[in-house]
């Protein structure tokens, strides 16, 4: 519930309503252990694939993908491909999701991913400055083939990699 609370902004009383409602109606499930009411979705609910498709045809992480990187500095290229938008509906043949050029933490680009994508498998791949261009000089093809891949999307773009290709 405080994690609710903080993702949302709202006060926990309001969120321990709702979540009393939706277990009122039999779309949640909840249980107490360790003096905590732990709650999970019913997966006998007659709407729950209603309520999921109606949800995942509204859902862009797209847009979540851009607010990550608006503020990162070192941040010199992010390439996505088109598929994310639907990424939680359907499966594509892609070689990458999401490719980047940065010094990255990790764990919190995971973290990231896993919140966004429901845990879902995001292919990506982070490569330094240096060795991209080390890369691009020796003819690497599958750098060339990411980068020129159809449907992806320049997210931010320092190198001007777009305006070369």
């Amino acid at each position: 519930m405080r994690a609710l609370a903080r993702d949302l902004d709202e006060q926990i009383n309001s969120i321990k309503r709702e979540l009393d409602n939706l277990t009122e109606l039999w779309i949640l499930k909840s249980r107490d252990e360790n003096k905590k009411k732990i709650f999970c979705v019913n997966s006998n609910f007659p709407l729950l694939n209603d309520f999921t498709n109606i949800f995942l045809k509204n859902y862009n992480p797209l847009d979540k993908i851009k607010l990550f990187f608006k503020d990162k500095k070192d941040l010199e290229l992010v390439v996505v491909h088109e598929s994310v938008k639907t990424k939680l509906t359907q499966t594509w043949k892609n070689l990458l999701d999401i490719f980047m050029i940065w010094e990255i933490d990790k764990e919190e680009f995971s973290d990231f991913l896993a919140k966004t994508f429901y845990l879902r498998k995001v292919k990506y791949a982070i490569i330094p400055t240096q060795d991209f261009f080390k890369r691009i000089e020796f003819g690497d093809k599958l750098i060339k083939n990411i980068i020129t891949e159809r449907w992806n999307l320049f997210i931010k773009d320092n190198l001007k990699v777009k305006e070369r290709i």
